[in-house]
Formats: C-alpha cells, structure tokens, sequence
C-alpha cells in the first residue's frame, strides 16, 4: 500500500513539473515584451508565424535582435539580426521556423 502511495506522488510531483515547464515555455513563446501587445507594435504576431504561402518573424522589442531561421532544404540553419516588427523571412516552402537567440546585432 505504502508504495502504491508513494509511485502516485512521485507520478503526480512529475507531471506538475512537466505542466509547470509548458506554462513556462509557451508563455515566453509568444509573449510581447515590455508589455506591449503584438497589433500595438504592427505585427501579426511576436515570434515566428506562417501565412498560406509566407514564413514571417515579428518582433515585438524596441531593439534589433538576433533570430536562427530553420531553412527547409539547408543542412545548417542560418542566423540573422531582424528590426523591431514584421520580417518576411521568406515562402513556407524554404522556411520552417525561427527563434530568437542569444547574441547581440551590430
């Protein structure tokens, strides 16, 4: 009995932990900085999104920053530094992704 009780708080102790992990990563996925709101700054969205046809980047700071872009046909991903706003990056058919990295532009 005592370690049936036992495996269900340790089953239940990891999936809060698993949960608590999603809550933060998809809160920090799409969330604007500086408290500004995606359609306040001009952008369909802060971080990357797709169209039907186009692959964008929207960036929600004040300042440049530095994106890896994940190119569909490419071995390697490529980085360049995108502007506050809207970057089209390119047709969904070439990109797959992009995210914002460590590093500074300049």
């Amino acid at each position: 009995m005592q370690k049936t009780a036992s495996k269900l708080r340790l089953a239940a102790a990891a999936f809060s932990a698993v949960l608590l992990a999603g809550t933060a990563l998809s809160a920090s996925a799409h969330a604007a900085p500086e408290g500004k709101a995606a359609a306040e700054i001009g952008v369909k969205a802060c971080g990357y999104y797709e169209t039907q046809t186009d692959s964008y980047y929207g960036h929600c700071g004040s300042t440049w920053v530095k994106i890896q872009v994940d190119i569909d046909w490419w071995p390697t991903d490529i980085k360049r530094c995108v502007p506050p706003g809207e970057t089209h990056l390119g047709t969904t058919d070439e990109i797959d992704n992009a995210w914002a990295i460590a590093g500074t532009c300049g």
